[in-house]
């Protein structure tokens, strides 16, 4: 199993100041909202699928960091007597992820396992019913021989999210579809973000939800709508040194082609996503989400150490996301989930369209997601 190859840059130059510190700086602001009380929490959208998804990020382009979008949070019933934490919606999460071609050594001339572990912080805190501020840290830990770390047992970061969100803001009249909207901001505290010279990346979201009491113990549908943009140094990735001893920006070997693998990062990034919730009890629950992912390429580069030139046109990527699973809550504060990721290319290397949900890109999981405010107040009541 050879590991990947680090995207180099259109020239070599060293990181700017503002990157080298963009993830001290976003690790600051995450400490700081954790002890203040106007904290900026965790998005609680946020699917931490780790280095389980970074063999197909390598082909696909999309991030392993997701970036933050709104949704909406099911409502709890109203106590009077009681005022609403403004923590709720904050939540630990671990996840366990395995690729699907990890339980068959026949599928691929070779056998590459992935099972990774996955620990995320996202604390939010709400204002009121409608405005909440959020924020998401996290870690992976893959127990399987790594592709993209460079030691052995290696724990990486994840990318850290800020965002703010307007839940239930509105409501279109005789329709019933609550409208919720939303703006996050990522931070490059990931390797594979600052290999590809990322500094930030902005992303407003809107959504729709509508929500059917009637349907069992409730079905809800949403449609969201994010649109990202991102802000590299490079239009292509970097790193700060060449992979063979010698070769730097002024030296006499001829070894251009050696500062840059030529992969192009993407300027924007539209999604649309559609999800359903079937709760069948107060404890049990399926759920599945659909995306669709359209990237633009920043232009292209007249440069002879630009290489991976695809067939005309080659500055547009497509994706699919698949997402379904089963929930249950056995115990208020603690939600366990087991379920089936995918995230793909449209089209395979021959041509055909990959099926969506199911394919090899596939990666089972379980979650636990721990519910603090909720923890706080059974404990508070127990007590």
């Amino acid at each position: 199993m050879q590991p990947l190859v680090p995207r180099a840059g259109e020239t070599l130059r060293r990181p700017s100041l503002l990157r080298r510190l963009a993830p001290w700086l976003a690790f600051g602001i995450v400490i700081v909202i954790g002890k203040g009380g106007q904290a900026e929490p965790g998005d609680p959208t946020r699917t931490p699928l780790a280095d389980a998804v970074a063999k197909v990020s390598a082909s696909t382009d999309e991030p392993t960091a997701v970036t933050p979008e709104v949704t909406a949070t099911a409502s709890q019933p109203a106590d009077k007597k009681k005022a609403k934490s403004a923590w709720r919606g904050s939540e630990i999460a671990l996840r366990h992820s395995a690729t699907t071609l990890s339980f068959d050594r026949a599928a691929d001339l070779t056998y590459n396992p992935t099972v990774v572990m996955s620990f995320e912080l996202a604390p939010r805190f709400s204002f009121d019913d409608v405005w909440s501020v959020g924020a998401t840290f996290g870690f992976n830990y893959e127990y399987t021989q790594a592709d993209s770390n460079t030691r052995a047992n290696e724990t990486t970061l994840d990318d850290t999210t800020l965002s703010l969100s307007a839940s239930r803001f509105a409501k279109i009249p005789g329709a019933g579809i609550d409208i919720s909207a939303g703006l996050g901001f990522t931070f490059p505290t990931s390797l594979s973000s600052q290999g590809d010279t990322l500094m930030l990346a902005v992303a407003p979201s809107l959504r729709l939800a509508k929500t059917f009491e009637s349907v069992l113990s409730g079905l809800s549908l949403g449609y969201s709508l994010r649109f990202t943009k991102y802000f590299h140094e490079y239009t292509t990735g970097a790193t700060d040194t060449p992979q063979i001893p010698g070769c730097s920006a002024g030296s006499a070997i001829a070894c251009e082609s050696l500062l840059s693998t030529g992969y192009r990062n993407p300027s924007f990034r539209v999604a649309n996503t559609f999800d359903a919730d079937l709760a069948f009890t107060d404890w049990l629950s399926l759920s599945a989400s659909f995306g669709l992912y359209t990237t633009w390429l920043y232009d292209d580069v007249d440069d002879s150490r630009v290489s991976h030139t695809e067939l005309e046109p080659a500055d547009q990527r497509f994706a699919m996301m698949g997402d379904v699973g089963v929930s249950a809550r056995f115990w208020k504060p603690l939600e366990m989930r087991l379920g089936l990721f995918t995230i793909n290319p449209q089209l395979a290397s021959n041509g055909d369209r990959y099926a969506p949900f199911v394919n090899r890109f596939s990666t089972l999981y379980l979650d636990l997601r721990l519910d603090v405010a909720a923890l706080i107040q059974t404990l508070t009541e127990e007590n």
